[in-house]
């Protein structure tokens, strides 16, 4: 008797219990799932900067036609450890690199970026990401 009892005891339980067991892991795997999608984004973010950076045929760029709002602050749109790593990327890629340097310097000759600001990525439409210093005071033409 007193083993039915406990069956009876242990299926009761089980039967409350189980459910909220259920629910806590598709809990635990939605929030895996989500940082997954996070880490994808993440590298896809740098990676497309970087990419961006290769990619920008120097000679096509007409710094007149850029502005102070074709500016984009890296910390809008990458965490630092993302910043890290992109700037880790383009100082191991030659052609990120050079680009950057001849971004850079058109850019301050035309009095668009400040001595501490730096390019470390290119955006579709002519959107340059900036490193340093803030976008919206910078470099505006007299």
């Amino acid at each position: 008797m007193k083993k039915v009892i406990l069956a009876i005891a242990m299926f009761c339980a089980l039967s409350i219990v189980a459910p909220y067991a259920a629910e806590a892991q598709n809990q635990n795997k939605d929030q895996k799932q989500n940082k997954t999608n996070q880490n994808k984004k993440t590298t896809a973010g740098v990676g497309q900067l970087v990419q961006g950076l290769v990619n920008v045929t120097v000679g096509d760029v007409n710094v007149q036609d850029i502005t102070v709002q074709d500016l984009v602050n890296v910390n809008d749109v990458l965490n630092n450890n993302q910043i890290d790593v992109l700037r880790n990327s383009i100082n191991k890629n030659e052609i990120a690199s050079r680009n950057q340097n001849f971004l850079n310097n058109a850019l301050r000759e035309a009095k668009i970026l400040t001595d501490n600001q730096t390019i470390v990525g290119v955006l579709s439409g002519g959107r340059y990401v900036v490193d340093g210093g803030t976008t919206t005071t910078s470099g505006s033409r007299e």
